[in-house]
Formats: C-alpha cells, structure tokens, sequence
C-alpha cells in the first residue's frame, strides 16, 4: 500500500473520530441548551435546527474558496483544532452566559416573546462558530481526498459519508451511556473537544506528509469549460437533496415520537433511535462507496433510491403499529434486572433499526449520489458544499414544519405518509425531468407503487390509538378491550390522550399515566389525594397563599384545589403542551374551577423559561411535572431550578414539590432531595398516598397547618371524600421534618442533583424497568420502632383522634394495625379484622398473661418481640401501657422467665421514655445476662439501646454500640434502621427526646 493510499484511510480514519466528536456535541449540546430552551423536546429540535443550520452556513461559505484552496486538509486540520479548542471552553462560557441571562436580562424583559427571542438567539450563537466550522468539515476533507491520485469519486463521497456517519452514531451512544455517567456533561464536551484536538494534529501531520500542493496532490477539480457543466442539473439535484432532508428528518422526529409510545420515553430509547438513524445513513453511504463509482446514469440511479426510500418510510408506519404487541414479548422474556435492562435497550435498538434503517438507508445515499453526479458532469468542488448546504438547511426545514406544523396539525402518522410521499414524488420527478425524461414502465411502476402503499396505510396500516396510550413499555399488556378512547392528539411536544377504563378516567403523555380521576360516586384514586394534597397543603400552610403558580396542568385538579379557597387572587398554571389542558377538559366537573375560574391563567410554555424570566413573584409555587425519568423532567429536579425558583418566591414563600417513590431508589430520589434541601434547608416531607410524597420547602420555618382549605363548602367536600376530613389528616400523613430529610440524603452519600450531573435522567429509566421501589422514607413511619418519635418528635395519634380510617395509605395502615392489636389484646372491641396474622399474634400475647395458661417463654419473646415491632412508635404510650407492664406480667406469671421479664421491661421503658432503664435492659439483653435470645430480638434491643443513647445525648452512641454488639448481631429487618441512625448522628442531628417532647 502506497503512501498516498495509506493517507487516504487514514483521512477516513480520522473523519470517524470527528464525526464521534460531532455527536457527543449535538448530544450534549441538547442538555445544555435545555437550560435554556426548556423541554427536551424543545432543545432536541431546536439544537437540531441550529446544528444544521451552523453546518449549512459553514458547508456554503467553504464551497465558495475550495476551488482556490491549495492546502484544503491543512485547513481542515486547523478547523478541527478551532472547535476542539470551543469545546474545552464551552462550559465555562455557558455558565457564565447562563448567570448573566437570568439574572439581567431576562428579568429586563418585558414580553414573553421578547424573551424567547433572547433565548433562541443567544443560544443559537453560543454553538454557532463550532456549528460552522463543522459544516466546513465534510467539503474540506471530501475535496482533500478527492485531490489524492486515484480517488474514485463515488467511494471517496461515499466512503467519508460512511465514516462520518458511523462515527455519529458511536459518539451518540457513547456520550448517553458512557460520558455522561462517567464524567457530567462538562466532562463529556472535555473528552470531545480533546478528540477534535487530536484529529487537527493527526490532520496537519498527513498534510505534511503529503506534500499538498506539490506532490502526490491532483490539482483542483476544475468546472467545466464554458457552455458545458451541469446546467439545470445543479439546481434540480440541489432542491431534490434539499426537500429529500427535510422528509428525512420529518422521518426521524416522527418515528422518535412513535417509537417514544411503544419504547419509553427516556434519554435512552431517543440516544438509541438517533443511533438507529444515523447508522442506516451510513449504510447507505457505504453502498455508494462499494458501487457508486460503476453506476453509469447517477441521477436515474438516485432517483430510483428517493422512491425506495419513500416506500420504505410509508410502510415503516405499519411497522410501529407492531412495535406495540412487539414490546410485551421483550418485557415478558426479561428479568427485571440491570442486565435485563440492558437486553432491553438492545432488543429496542434492534426495533429501532428495524424501523429506521430500510429508509434511512437509501437517505444515506442520496447525498453522495447527487454529489458524484454534479462532480461527474463538471460541476467542480465547489458542489460539495453546495449539496451539503442544501442538505443541511432541507434538515432545518424538515425539523421546523414536522414539529412545529405537520405533527400537531395532522399526527405522527399522516407525517410520515407525508414525508414518504414526498420522497416518491421527488424520485418520479427526477426520472421524468432529467433521466431518462419519459414515462418509461419502470417509472410508471414507481409511481404506480408509491400511490398504492400511500392508499393501503392509510386504509390498513394506521397505529391504534388504544395501543399508542396503553403504556405498553411499563404495563406489557395490549388487551385494550373495555378501553374507550376520549380524546387523542399529537401535540408539539408529546402524544396526549384520554381513555376511561371503568369508572377511570386516564390522562396520558406519549402512553405514560400522568393523572386518574374516577368518578364522584367511586372511591377516589390514590392521584386524586395527591392532587388535592398539592392544592390543599400550601392553603393550609402559608397564611396569606395570594399568587400562585403551578407546574404541570396535569389533570387541572391541582389548579381545581387551590381555586377552591377565596385565598388566591391568580393562580399561574405553567403547561409544556397544549393537548393536556385541552385534553384535561374531558374530566367535566371534577376540574371546572381551573378552567372557568377567571383567577386561572394558564402559560403554555416551559417552566425553567417562565421562572427564569422572573416578571412576577409567587407567595407559592407548586411543582408536580411528570415523571422524573421522563426525558427533559428531570431538570426540574435540579439544584439550579430549585435556585431559580426561590428567586421567583417572595418572602415567607413556599415550594409544594411532587415526587414519587415508585419506578426509583432511595439513591436516586435522595439526590433529588438533596437539591432541594439546598436551596430550602427548611423542608418537611408528607405522604400522599403510598408511592406519592409531598414536601414542603418554605423560605423560612413553617407553621402549623391551618383550616383554611375547609372553609369553602364545595372544597371540603372534595378533600373529604379522599379521606382528608379537616388538618389531622394531612399531619398524619407527615413523615418528618429537615432533619429528617438531611439524614436520609446522608445516609445514601450523594450530591445535589444537578443540571451539569443528570443522573436522574441517565439511572431513572433502569429503575423504572426494574421496578424500583424508594420505600425507607414511609418505612421509617409505617414502621412501628420509635425511631422518628424519639427523633423528630413524630406523633403516636391516639385512637381517640377523628382520623379518617377508610383510606388505603400504608402509614395510615400500620397505624390502624397496630391500634387494633393492641385493642384485641385490651379486650376492648378493635372492630374490623387487620389480618388473620396479626389476630394469632395478638390472641397468643393475651393467652400468655392469662393465669394458668401453658407457658412457652421462646414463643413469647417472639410473640412480644413482633408485635412491639408493629407497635412501640405508633400507638400512644397509655394505649399499650397494659400491653407491656412487667409487674402485670409478673403478676399473671409468677415464674416468668427472666429473658421474657428484660424484654417486658424494655418495652415497657421505651414508651414511658425512660432511655436509663432502656439502656440497662438492653446491655443485659445483648451482653448474655439473659439468655436465650433470638438474633432477630437481639437487633431490635440494638437499635432501641441506640435510641437510648441519642436520647440521653450520649457522644457516638450510635457508632459506639455498633461496634460493640453489631458484630454479633447480624444485619436483619432492622439494617436500614441501622444505617439511618448512624447516618443521623455523623451529622450531629438535634433528637427530640433529648431536648423534650415538641409540640407535632
């Protein structure tokens, strides 16, 4: 292999590198300029548009001088440099940008339009001089190859395209999966920039060696000589490439969004598809540079290749009709593990192609094809820039008019029709105009076939819209029989739809349930108390909630609460798309005040925008957007937002912020947390219902919730009939306060969640699939060791209380339990059975005391040792005194067991908060002095003496009995309760017990 051949591969070699470079910037580029521009869908389409365009401008400028250019790989190798150089810095220059855009010039701004423009165009000219640059790329080394003696101009175009393209595709996936996770975002633009670098030295140096411009060189690619050349071919061939990426990319955005329904909407499944596409791309370049060269007649050639391509796209749209009953069987063959999940976005991938890269394929072609044809009839170098130009600015148009004009107006579906049918007619059209100018059979076939496909799909092949908002990516299941679909519409941003499945009424966004409702005279969802919670809580907790803003429109329940109270003078909802607050419509009554309210205002735009512009201050923002794993949500889980969202708060000011527990891990949602405790150190936290907290961050402390959410009728009404009858039944549902929540950040060891780190957005989907589940927050109070009330003063409630017991609320639950164990045990009447479980527990306790029963101390301790479990912090200490007297167990068992005695002691001690006699009894438990006892009772006598020790303000009570008995006390039920107190001592956290009961 000769020295020229050797640089021609190495060329294409480093073409792979730049290309990886180019995506992880566009990938990256998408995270930092949705900081700004709001919603990933927003960003994704808009940092599409500016990418193409900046490539376009670059493409066309560089056209203009490769003729003159005797050295156009060294110039090559110097904008390389210049863009890894950009990339280094990038980060830098955004954060300071982003300071000095929130804080003077959006906030100087009057209008909303005002504003977008400033964020549009600044966002634009913070990646233009690298866009620019980059387009100049692929004419400067096309030409720099095409010179070398013996380049073929089809395998040269083909082959860069190819490589270029393949290198797109690893640095999509290695930017999401790799440098993302590893290094943040600033650290992935470091390794980017880094490549770039290398490539221009690599580039300079085999411009050195050969010698440009002197040897081993052609000279330029002349045009052709007057009264030759491409005539009206350049400009036909240019608006063909131009319209052919425009319906290229109208494919990828509407294939991205079905494919979102069947898939997930997550950062994964969009990374994976963008691959998915590009990789087809470059297929189709790779056939150019195998056969490209022996193609006698390139624009017949390419013209046949725009009808396959529109056929192709056409019939993909039955294709995603099936990726819906596809995706059940992937789900079903897995395990709900990490390596599931991995199987998992392999098997999507392989989907994704499936649907992708039959078009995507012959697209890849196109570019390379009308190239080489321009070049072949004399058209000179300059037309390497031109088509690419044409190509990229056809991108920007397909982008703009799919997203913004197509999808909503007619649906996914119809645009894919759309933009195939478009790539059929451009194909007829370049048979019929320029080659071979007639209707020849084969062309009357082409056009025969593309109106045949057209008239099937859209008799047969069109998706179910049941199927599109069946979730079928989380639920597996595509039985929609008994569903009725309410209302359907592709928005700007997502797939919204309504279906009433029984007395359910379900909102959802791109197949994902954001909000349920049944009907009034059903028993409410688990949604619709934490939707009532969201409006209710902020009117119970701050005195004077005037202006109001809410994130996410959701159901309109929210809006619908807080309109309830006379309180609010404006309530600002804050909506992404459209189709939900049209959609939310179909739920009648159960939202009206949010609509027919005039104090409503609802701002269809992004919540970072709106709070970043800064134009009004709120008395209380509430935050419930959808799902953190959600592409795009997580940002509203970051420290920066929460930030920008304590500017937007007036003094005394409250955020009511939504997040779930189900579908993630205590890690991840402790990082969420974490933000937030950052900006409102201050933070209580509540349970809405089982899978749903609540937590209250003011600016400064809180007070007491107060009644105001009762005082309209039609209010109270509502929150009744969710089992929230007056404020005792939101403090029950309290789990803790700051400390509380600092601790549990603590105990997982984890930063702030933030926007240069996404996390939440890269880990949540795994979670999501493997069904995680973040339990140790409701744990901790629905479990019944003491740990919160010696703590955080966290309240016993008395049986007495008029709590609503008729809810399902898994702390509301245990409460119930535990009163009606220890009623039975009382002999009073407990009402309904809690469990025949819990029954033989409680009836084995009050056999044991009775006097002359058979005695079994073993099963006694155990009997006790489970039931004070389920107990000893959630029942008032004069309801179980009886339970636990060791004199009335004495009394009844003159030989009780000295082991059985301790323990009765112990517990008997913990409730009446005597921690010296607690500590005595368990150093006697755990040192032998009254053995036998169970391991499982050993480490409940551990973490009760750790109480003790914290309450008696012992210093390292907690490390100092771990390291004395945790050796010999296995890590059982009790591990968590274990970890959580060391973790409350190593921050020096105040106890409750130690300083006096508080008032709850």
């Amino acid at each position: 292999m000769n020295r020229t051949s050797t640089s021609r591969w190495a060329l294409q070699l480093l073409f792979v590198l730049s290309g990886c470079a180019a995506l992880i910037y566009q990938s990256i580029w998408s995270h930092y300029l949705g900081l700004t521009l709001g919603h990933a869908a927003y960003a994704q389409t808009l940092v599409l548009m500016m990418f193409m365009g900046g490539m376009a401008l670059g493409a066309w400028a560089i056209s203009r001088i490769t003729q003159g250019l005797r050295r156009p790989v060294a110039v090559y190798a110097g904008a390389e440099a210049l863009i890894g150089l950009m990339g280094l810095v990038f980060h830098a220059v955004f954060v300071a940008y982003s300071d000095y855009s929130q804080q003077t010039v959006l906030p100087a701004l009057a209008s909303a339009g005002a504003a977008k423009a400033w964020q549009w165009l600044s966002a634009a000219a913070l990646i233009a001089p690298q866009t620019v640059l980059l387009g100049a790329t692929f004419p400067l080394i096309a030409v720099g190859v095409l010179r070398l003696d013996g380049s073929r101009q089809g395998q040269t175009l083909g082959g860069l395209y190819f490589t270029n393209g393949i290198g797109a595709a690893l640095g999509a996936l290695i930017a999401t999966f790799w440098l993302l996770p590893s290094l943040g975002m600033p650290g992935a633009l470091q390794v980017a920039g880094w490549l770039n670098l290398a490539v221009g030295a690599a580039s300079i140096g085999l411009s050195l060696l050969l010698r440009e411009g002197r040897s081993a060189v052609s000279e330029a690619i002349a045009p052709a000589a007057e009264g030759g050349g491409p005539g009206r071919l350049l400009p036909a061939l240019l608006a063909a490439t131009f319209l052919s990426s425009a319906a290229s990319f109208a494919y990828e955005l509407g294939w991205v969004r079905m494919l979102n329904q069947a898939l997930g909407s997550s950062l994964h499944s969009f990374e994976l598809m963008l691959a998915a596409f590009i990789a087809g791309l470059a297929l189709g370049g790779l056939w150019v540079r195998r056969v490209g060269d022996r193609i006698v007649d390139q624009v017949r050639y390419a013209g046949f290749v725009q009808v396959a391509m529109g056929l192709c796209a056409m019939l993909s749209v039955a294709l995603l009709g099936n990726a819906y009953y596809w995706v059940p069987v992937i789900l079903q063959a897995l395990a709900k593990t990490q390596a599931g999940y991995v199987l998992y976005n392999v098997a999507t991938a392989g989907i994704a192609i499936l649907i992708m890269v039959p078009a995507a394929f012959f697209a890849g072609m196109t570019l390379p094809l009308f190239t080489a044809a321009l070049l072949r009839r004399g058209a000179g170098e300059r037309a390497v820039g031109q088509v690419y130009a044409a190509n990229t600015l056809g991108a920007i148009l397909g982008v703009l008019v799919a997203a913004h004009g197509l999808m909503p107006a007619l649906g996914v579906g119809m645009t894919l029709l759309l933009a195939g049918a478009v790539d059929v007619v451009i194909g007829v059209a370049l048979l019929r105009g320029l080659s071979p100018r007639r209707w020849t059979p084969s062309v009357v076939v082409a056009g025969i076939a593309g109106t045949v496909v057209l008239g099937t799909m859209l008799t047969w092949g069109m998706p179910n819209p049941l199927l599109q908002s069946a979730g079928v990516f989380r639920y597996g299941k595509t039985d929609v029989a008994g569903r009725e679909l309410l209302y359907y519409r592709d928005g700007a941003t997502a797939s919204i739809s309504v279906v009433k499945d029984g007395g359910v009424t379900v909102l959802a966004t791109n197949g994902k349930p954001d909000a349920g409702l049944t009907e009034p005279t059903r028993q409410s969802s688990p949604d619709e108390v934490t939707m009532l919670m969201l409006g209710a809580l902020p009117l119970a907790a701050h005195p004077q909630p005037e202006d109001i803003a809410v994130i996410g429109w959701g159901s309109g329940l929210s809006t619908h609460t807080l309109l309830g109270s006379s309180r609010p003078k404006q309530v600002d909802t804050i909506e992404i798309e459209r189709a939900v607050w049209e959609g939310a419509k179909l739920f009648g009554t159960r939202n009206s005040r949010a609509y027919d309210d005039p104090r409503s205002q609802v701002h269809f735009e992004d919540a970072r925008e709106f709070f970043a512009r800064g134009q009004r201050r709120y008395d209380v923002v509430v935050s419930e957007p959808s799902n953190p794993w959600v592409s795009g949500v997580a940002s509203l889980f970051t420290q920066e937002f929460y930030r920008g969202v304590k500017r937007s708060l007036k003094p005394g000011g409250l955020l009511v912020q939504w997040v779930h527990t189900y579908e993630i891990s205590d890690a991840l949602l402790a990082e969420m947390i974490a933000a937030l405790m950052q900006e409102f150190p201050e933070s209580e936290v509540y349970a809405a219902n089982s899978s749903d907290l609540v937590i209250l961050a003011p600016m400064g402390r809180l007070q007491p919730l107060g009644t105001e959410p009762w005082r309209s009728p039609d209010l109270g009404a509502e929150l009744r009939r969710v089992g929230l009858a007056g404020p005792i039944d939101m403090a029950v549902r309290r789990i803790g306060g700051p400390a509380v929540l600092r601790t549990y950040v603590r105990r997982h060891g984890v930063k702030p969640h933030s926007d240069y780190f996404p996390t939440v957005s890269l880990f949540a989907p795994g979670q999501r699939f493997q069904g995680a589940q973040a339990t140790q927050l409701t744990q901790l109070a629905s479990d019944g060791m003491p740990l919160l009330s010696v703590l955080d003063c966290r309240k016993a409630w008395p049986a007495s209380e008029p709590i609503r017991t008729d809810v399902l609320h898994v702390m509301l639950r245990a409460r119930l339990d535990a009163l009606w164990a220890v009623s039975r045990f009382n002999g009073t009447d407990p009402g309904q059975s809690r469990g025949e479980g819990l029954s033989r527990l409680s009836d084995a306790m009050k056999l044991q005391r009775m006097p002359g029963a058979p005695r079994d101390s073993d099963a006694l301790l155990l009997y006790a040792a489970s039931l004070a479990q389920r107990t000893l912090g959630l029942v008032a200490a004069a309801e179980q005194q009886t339970l636990w007297d060791p004199a009335a167990w004495r009394a009844a068992q003159p030989d009780l067991a000295p082991n059985v005695h301790e323990l009765m002691t112990l517990y008997d001690a913990v409730i009446r908060e005597d921690w010296r006699v607690v500590d005595r009894a368990v150093k006697r438990i755990l040192s032998g002095a009254v053995d036998p006892v169970p391991n499982g009772l050993k480490e409940q006598a551990l973490v009760l003496g750790m109480l003790a020790g914290l309450a008696q303000q012992q210093p390292s009570a907690v490390v100092m009995r771990e390291a004395r008995w945790g050796g010999m006390v296995p890590m059982g039920s009790l591990a968590e309760a274990r970890r959580f107190l060391k973790a409350w001592e190593a921050g020096h956290e105040p106890v409750c017990a130690a300083r006096g009961r508080a008032t709850p």
